[in-house]
């Protein structure tokens, strides 16, 4: 073994371990951040939730802020992936030539989206606090916006894989499209709250003005010549 390789053997090592420290680190301030929120979560419950010292959070994170971005961008992605998933198990049962299917796979796909982004209670109060505490930090709003326009263009992406199956196409940005949607279900959630719903797919703005939306968004591709 060369000294080379023994530098990159370390390399490797310490890159694993601090890997590591941070995964411990993000899904300790997730249950530290689901029970206090955000604001009242001390620094010092989530590092002793994952059994790290103040300075093991500070190498890898500059803040909870910082921290909370992490997580929401493992989570949306998780989300994300679920969806993709679902929905290709599910197509696979539809004949679109039957009367009637167009709409109904737009509604599975609205009831899908709606299951795999998660109707959390906890998670949808969490993420509506940073995103108040954002806009009051202007020195959040520009990595919050990145965050959240990463997670918009993989839901756009989605969608357009969706309606492609189903023979339609979006009539604007796709981005757009996914910047929609998404207001459309933290509208929902939020008016379920305040109602005292449950956050399920039952609500009617998920099962029925969603797949509405989407289809006025769409119009049927042009076959190729």
């Amino acid at each position: 073994m060369t000294p080379e390789d023994t530098r990159d053997d370390r390399l490797a090592r310490v890159t694993r371990r601090r890997s590591a420290t941070r995964q411990r680190l993000i899904d300790a301030a997730y249950e530290v951040f689901l029970e206090l929120g955000i604001h009242d979560a001390p620094i010092e419950a989530i590092c002793e939730r994952a059994g790290f010292t103040r300075g093991a959070f500070y190498s890898n994170f500059t803040s909870k802020e910082d921290l909370f971005l992490a997580i929401y961008q493992r989570q949306m992605q998780a989300r994300l992936d679920r969806l993709q998933t679902v929905i290709d198990r599910a197509f696979c049962a539809f004949d679109l030539d039957t009367s009637g299917a167009l709409s109904e796979a737009v509604e599975q796909a609205c009831l899908l989206f709606a299951e795999s982004l998660g109707a959390d209670e906890q998670w949808f109060l969490l993420v509506a606090e940073f995103h108040a505490q954002a806009m009051r930090q202007p020195e959040l709003r520009a990595p919050t916006e990145a965050a959240q326009t990463e997670f918009h263009i993989g839901l756009a992406q989605i969608l357009e894989r969706v309606l492609d199956r189903i023979g339609l196409r979006l009539i604007l940005d796709s981005r757009d499209a996914g910047f929609v949607i998404v207001s459309l279900y933290k509208s929902a959630l939020e008016r379920a709250i305040f109602e005292g719903l449950h956050l399920g797919v039952d609500h009617r703005y998920l099962a029925e003005v969603l797949p509405r939306l989407i289809l006025a968004m769409a119009v049927p591709q042009v076959p190729h010549r």
